[in-house]
């Protein structure tokens, strides 16, 4: 066994006293704090937008922008004037692009958070009602954590 001195120089001891001083610490499966528990589903969260609930607010940093589907849009009764044309090319999981249809400011509240996001409208089926990407998490100092 080696160890280091006082002087910071390394020394070989007797390695008869080594199991004086030697402990091992193991962990079994049993141990893991969310055990057998999927911890790597998708972070929604529910908030307010334009006064009207808003749940399957998904927050993902791995976004290049927050997106806006068009049935929600619809939903939240938001007029054709308050929206910006849009040139924006979005590149999807399977590698085809869809084209955003408009953009739109809009603010949000999630608990006591009041928030703008600039959300991109695509008319696509989604698995949630609004995504929240990096560009939303950056402005308002948001570190996701689940």
């Amino acid at each position: 066994m080696h160890t280091i001195n006082e002087d910071g120089l390394l020394e070989k001891k007797d390695s008869s006293n080594a199991n004086e001083c030697m402990s091992i610490i193991t962990f079994m499966d049993k141990d893991l704090l969310l055990g057998s528990k999927p911890h790597n589903r998708p972070f929604f969260m529910a908030g307010y937008a334009r006064e009207e609930k808003v749940n399957k607010i998904l927050i993902n940093g791995g976004f290049a922008v927050s997106i806006l589907p068009l049935r929600t849009l619809k939903e939240l009764e938001v007029p054709m004037d308050e929206l910006s044309n849009s040139r924006l090319m979005i590149q999807g999981f399977n590698q085809e692009g869809q084209r955003a249809m408009d953009v739109i400011k809009m603010k949000l509240l999630m608990d006591d958070m009041l928030s703008t996001a600039l959300l991109h409208v695509i008319d696509d089926k989604t698995s949630y009602n609004m995504l929240l990407g990096h560009p939303w998490l950056h402005e308002n100092f948001v570190v996701p954590s689940t």
